[in-house]
């Protein structure tokens, strides 16, 4: 029988991340993939721009961005869309219908957040405290979090405090005129959640994806593809057994402590330590199973909000995508999302697990093939979409910019597409919404929020964990080392 220092089951980006830093410290590690590539819903991104430049030092990922400078491009029904340049992190208007004054304003709110995002994004790359433990490590965690809230000074720590838990709608309609720059600002807060413009927390879910990314809105283009390869060659070099296109059964455990994994096939690998990149509810409730958790833990496990509102569609054209009134030297990453209005009655009707009629979309363009993100698509779990519909949706949306032109081809993935393809429950890219209550020291619950377990040797790694979404991979490196801490190879 098979016997392994440390079993990752999931052949995402962190559980890639993990295996390679567990290996580097000498530990025997393998990987279980369902599906017969690596990388997950890696492959679902756009763009990388949140990738750890500690990791990519770390691991030696050596991947150029495709280019320096890109461009945001608001598109609004008038044809007077509102595009942005980003040159190495600087954004600039390049054409606006909003006047002089409200496009200052618009720079300054981003350059705002971006001092309290910053402030944030010291709490990534470590685990977050436990508040009632009483241990001097947490309580250390807990007085060095504030201090750093309060070295941003009087003036900024009231403002932080103060917008933190607001909805964006009122902070931008209190300070922008411009409806287009309102809803572009306003669409970015909502990404990841299950929130609306007006939803309060969803500045905070703005400031915490800021603090992620190196740039709001997640430019930076780069080949996915390359990454995960390097990943996996990362893997491979510090000897990672992997294993493709086999799933786990069940994480075997004995007296509260894990003794391993068992295959669909019963195949059964013995390993002391278990590190899941599964969602935390699949981890919990299907693959080690309820009944050994405590009813009070079950009970946080379920309440854990983690329906998908996203639905990935690609397109292909029969001739090549022209924009109206754009040039093609801009083309750049594409957003409709008109208005606080607009947005907000997309998002009620997915409150409602109804189909909207005038979704949000977010795409790229290459040559004749468009790559979109449709907001808001509800999760449905007793019945299923109609993806015509969707479509249709989102054709007349597109019909309004793009030159005359047939669809050749589609294919739509809906949340329920992304549940049964991954495996993720809910089919949240995120595996868990990124709202106030199931952040930092909150995510995914009370009682699992450090990367181990109730179950000895039983660890999470995946985006369920802090610190959240995004293709960061710092949820592996985090969730890696406080395993090796644990085993005292730390």
């Amino acid at each position: 029988m098979k016997k392994f220092d440390v079993i990752i089951i999931g052949g995402g980006h962190n559980g890639l991340v993990a295996s390679s830093y567990l290996a580097k410290k000498g530990k025997k590690v393998l990987v279980i993939e369902k599906n017969e590539h690596v990388g997950g819903l890696a492959e679902y991104a756009n763009s990388l721009s949140c990738i750890s430049p500690i990791i990519k030092k770390e691991l030696n990922i050596n991947i150029p961005n495709i280019k320096d400078t890109d461009y945001i491009i608001s598109l609004e029904d008038n044809q007077n869309h509102t595009i942005l340049e980003d040159k190495n992190g600087k954004l600039s208007f390049v054409k606006t219908n909003a006047d002089e004054d409200d496009q200052k304003t618009f720079l300054s709110i981003i350059n705002n957040y971006k001092l309290f995002s910053k402030t944030l994004g010291s709490f990534m790359y470590q685990k977050p405290p436990r508040v009632k433990s009483g241990k001097r490590s947490d309580l250390f965690q807990l007085i060095s979090m504030g201090w750093k809230i309060r070295k941003l000074g009087k003036k900024n720590m009231r403002e932080l405090l103060r917008v933190i838990g607001l909805n964006i709608a009122d902070d931008l309609e209190d300070n922008l005129n411009n409806d287009n720059l309102k809803g572009l600002l306003s669409h970015e807060s909502v990404l990841g959640s299950n929130l609306g413009p007006r939803s309060p927390g969803s500045i905070l879910t703005l400031l915490y994806k800021q603090a992620i990314n190196e740039n709001i809105f997640n430019l930076k283009k780069i080949e996915v593809t390359n990454y995960i390869n390097q990943l996996e060659d990362c893997c491979k070099k510090n000897t990672v057994e992997i294993i493709k296109s086999s799933q786990v059964k069940k994480i075997v455990t004995k007296n509260n402590s894990v003794t391993g994994i068992q295959l669909n096939n019963n195949e059964v690998i013995e390993s002391k330590c278990v590190m899941s990149n599964a969602d935390p509810k699949t981890t919990y409730l299907n693959l080690l199973g309820a009944e050994i958790l405590d009813t009070d833990f079950i009970r946080r496990i379920k309440n854990f909000r983690n329906k998908g509102n996203v639905a990935k569609l690609e397109l292909v054209l029969e001739n090549e995508i022209n924009i109206k009134n754009i040039d093609k030297k801009m083309y750049g990453k594409f957003i409709y999302a008109p208005n606080i209005k607009y947005i907000e009655h997309a998002f009620n009707a997915n409150k409602y697990n109804n189909l909207t009629s005038n979704p949000c979309l977010e795409f790229y363009i290459n040559k004749n093939k468009i790559s979109a993100n449709v907001y808001f698509i509800p999760y449905l779990k007793e019945s299923s979409h109609d993806k015509e519909q969707i479509l249709k949706n989102v054709k007349l949306i597109l019909d309004k910019f793009i030159e005359e032109n047939q669809i050749l081809s589609s294919l739509i993935e809906t949340p329920n597409d992304i549940e049964n393809k991954y495996n993720i429950s809910g089919g949240h890219w995120s595996h868990g919404d990124m709202e106030i209550d199931q952040l930092l020291m909150m995510r995914p619950f009370y009682g699992s929020s450090q990367y181990s377990t109730p179950i000895n040797g039983l660890y999470l790694c995946s985006a369920g964990t802090h610190p959240g979404g995004g293709i960061t991979g710092i949820n592996g490196v985090n969730a890696a080392k406080q395993l090796l801490k644990d085993k005292g190879n730390g």
